[in-house]
């Protein structure tokens, strides 16, 4: 069931998990026309790992160098850190 409590939890989530990447969302967000930005945002609200993501996130580094396994945007995650470091 979607609430907005979850919608916002979920969006924290995925801010700090790009926070944690050392992704620079504006980039982020114009890669691609936004559409992996989109893509991104989608996948994430309608994850099943919320807790386990926040549950990640406060024990977790500061700083990360890949998403955890059970993030379903880890690979678009990782795309866009490669990117980003690329240029």
């Amino acid at each position: 069931m979607f609430t907005f409590d979850k919608a916002d939890r979920r969006a924290r989530n995925m801010s700090e998990m790009m926070d944690r990447l050392g992704l620079d969302t504006d980039a982020f967000a114009h890669r691609r026309f936004g559409l992996d930005l989109s893509s991104a945002i989608r996948t994430c609200q309608f994850c099943g790992a919320d807790e386990l993501c926040r549950d990640w996130l406060a024990r977790a580094a500061k700083a990360s160098a890949e998403a955890p396994v059970f993030c379903p945007n880890a690979t678009l995650f990782a795309q866009a850190r490669a990117e980003q470091a690329a240029s």
